[in-house]
């Protein structure tokens, strides 16, 4: 119990510092911006920038704060969303019949209202997966895709890690994860809770991924073990897919690295846009 309590403390002294600013704000420089779709309104904080868009998705059960340690990390002239999905953060109600094809199609609605023309999207776990079926829908939107630990399908939590998800957290971590959790989900119904957990199972991405031209950077960590093959990944061997691996890291990669994870993403983002420059 003593840990536990421990872990709770950790949870409120280090994520709701870095999360929130003096203005009241949830997320330090951002600005809550609201969108309009059928059946609800989504939230999407705004810092803006005058480099590449990026536009950032929580996973299945996360809000904004979801990357509150890996912002300061990111570069600073990046113009950064953080979309949140419907039911979470400010977003608002739950899904009915949520798919990430619902998801995907959300925000590009978000991008639409709120002007992108072209930008970058990327996303933890279920929210991988949301960008990598953006890229599938809306490819010429999109100057990259980025995928932390978004499954191209669901088998690959199997062949992979054999659906180990924890392996290196810690006792803290664990308990701010679960804290963190329950907070998001006060206002959920357990049949809620119940469906839209299952929606990572039901999309398969591979086929996009074998026939994208898009640069997709894949991420993973390798909970401290052999690393899978890309066959066990799912993630076909093409030129224009990056796999980068944060060693000692499970699941919960923007929590347990941050600063290596925004270090790998913001060396795609540059090579990518002097790329295009060149061009």
């Amino acid at each position: 119990m003593a840990r536990i309590r421990s872990g709770l403390v950790l949870w409120l002294v280090l994520l709701i510092p870095t999360a929130v600013s003096a203005e009241g704000e949830r997320l330090a420089g951002f600005k809550d911006r609201m969108v309009d779709v059928e059946g609800g309104r989504l939230c999407c904080a705004h810092r803006p920038g005058d480099g590449p868009t990026l536009l950032l998705i929580p996973g299945t059960f996360s809000d904004s704060r979801v990357y509150a340690k890996m912002i300061p990390h990111l570069d600073k002239d990046l113009n950064l969303l953080i979309l949140e999905n419907r039911g979470l953060g400010k977003s608002w109600p739950p899904p009915e019949n949520g798919s990430i094809e619902q998801c995907a199609g959300d925000a590009l609605q978000v991008a639409d209202k709120l002007k992108l023309a072209t930008f970058y999207i990327g996303g933890h776990s279920l929210g991988g997966m949301i960008s990598l079926e953006v890229g599938r829908c809306a490819p010429q939107r999109l100057r990259g895709v980025i995928s932390m630990e978004g499954w191209t399908t669901s088998d690959a939590a199997r062949d992979a890690f054999h659906h180990d998800m924890k392996a290196t957290l810690s006792d803290e971590q664990l308990a701010e994860k679960a804290a963190y959790r329950q907070e998001v989900l006060a206002k959920w119904t357990p049949e809620q809770i119940a469906a839209f957990g299952k929606v990572w199972r039901q999309w398969d991405g591979r086929s996009f991924l074998e026939q994208t031209t898009l640069p997709v950077l894949e991420i993973y960590g390798d909970r401290g073990r052999t690393r899978p093959t890309l066959d066990q990944l799912h993630i076909p061997q093409r030129d224009n897919i990056q796999l980068v691996w944060v060693e000692n890291s499970s699941h919960a990669l923007p929590i347990q690295h941050p600063m290596r994870v925004a270090t790998a993403i913001n060396r795609v983002i540059r090579e990518q846009e002097a790329r295009q420059a060149r061009e």
